[in-house]
């Protein structure tokens, strides 16, 4: 009994000790983040006046000085931190005119150093920094460092930070090749990491689409849509027969970003048997307001399937009165039963609408030829009246 008590005194003063330590190291640590955050406070102030400078002369022609006086460690820190967020609002000359001047500061070799640390988390804030600041020096020892990290979170800083000081194809294909094949791959993160890079990437792009693997498949479709200029290969529309649900959506929306389709083309696409594919190009026809196309939305909203059913009655609408005479005829059976449900709710739902839009004239007119194409088929009624004006 006694050395059970003895115990358990002796187990309570270890808690207490080990409580007593950790509210220590708690407080030194929330008492240590006042003191920085103080102290940086303080730093910022004095740099008041040189911030302003630097916003105020980004229009002019001249190089921007660096600070007077030599910088501290601590004071190129706070600075740092000021002039990255500047760096990311900016683009094109203005940004260069700020990235020469964090050269001048020192900000790339502070950098350049921190890579040598032996703490991952520093080497990984100085690989982020260098990668915003665009130090192209810095890109082979930026491999080198994500080629010895296993794949994790923070491979990722260290591409995109890659990604941000290539400006070589080359290096790019290398390096989506090695988030494809090495990583946990996210074919859109990927993506996204190659937006960050000055290199032309087109034609690595359309490479991948001939990749059996479909992770670089999926890279090289969402990479092309980004790439306005590039001409988009003609056999694209054979991934919308992929057994990837995932291949089929992206490759559905490849297609109609190239705006290189016929309309013999987007009739067969809206017949393939995937139906979110048949949904993606009745929306597509109605928010591009492709006019040209409306007569291939009248079997869009006999669908089968009530989601492109109701996609296509929503972009006839969106096509003004010839989409509207065709919702009409489908309402009133022209075509058969399947579909006149949905052409109905939104035929009568875009005539109330309608009303509560008018601000002009071209409103009115509007308006009253709906109502004429809807009396045409239904007959007159109360309900829609015509405005006069």
């Amino acid at each position: 009994m006694f050395i059970n008590l003895q115990a358990a005194y002796w187990m309570i003063g270890s808690l207490f000790i080990l409580m007593f330590i950790l509210s220590t190291i708690t407080l030194s640590i929330k008492v240590n983040k006042k003191r920085v955050e103080k102290k940086e406070k303080q730093c910022l102030s004095e740099f008041r006046s040189y911030i302003h400078y630097v916003q105020s002369q980004l229009d002019n022609a001249d190089r921007l000085r660096a600070p007077a006086k030599k910088l501290r460690t601590f004071e190129q820190k706070v600075l740092q931190k000021k002039l990255v967020q500047l760096v990311d609002q900016l683009e094109g000359v203005h940004r260069q005119k700020l990235l020469t001047l964090c050269d001048d500061i020192g900000l790339i070799s502070y950098n350049r150093e921190r890579l040598k640390s032996p703490w991952s988390i520093v080497r990984i804030d100085a690989a982020y920094h260098l990668g915003i600041l665009r130090d192209s020096g810095s890109t082979s020892t930026l491999f080198s460092m994500l080629f010895r990290n296993k794949i994790e979170p923070s491979i990722y800083i260290i591409a995109r930070s890659i990604a941000q000081t290539s400006t070589s194809t080359p290096e790019m294909k290398s390096l989506l090749r090695y988030l494809v094949e090495n990583g946990k791959q996210d074919s859109h993160l990927v993506a996204d990491i190659a937006k960050e890079s000055e290199a032309d990437l087109g034609t690595v792009y359309a490479e991948f689409l001939n990749e059996s693997k479909l992770e670089f498949v999926k890279v090289g479709l969402i990479g092309l849509q980004n790439q306005v200029d590039f001409h988009i290969p003609e056999n694209i529309h054979r991934f919308l027969d992929s057994d990837d649900r995932e291949v089929r959506i992206l490759a559905a929306k490849l297609l109609t970003i190239s705006m290189t389709l016929t309309k013999e083309d987007v009739e067969v696409y809206m017949r393939v048997s995937d139906w979110e594919v048949r949904h993606h190009f009745a929306e597509w026809i109605g928010n591009a307001e492709l006019k040209q196309y409306a007569d291939l939305l009248n079997q869009g909203v006999q669908d089968t399937n009530w989601l492109v059913s109701r996609a296509s009655a929503k972009s006839l609408i969106q096509l003004g009165t010839k989409g509207f005479e065709i919702i009409c005829e489908v309402a009133f059976g022209n075509h058969g039963e399947q579909g006149r449900e949905v052409a109905q709710e939104f035929m009568e739902e875009e005539l109330k609408q309608s009303i509560h839009r008018f601000s002009n004239l071209a409103d009115i007119t509007d308006y009253n030829q709906k109502v004429y194409i809807y009396q045409k088929y239904f007959g007159k009624s109360d309900e829609y009246l015509i405005k006069s004006i």
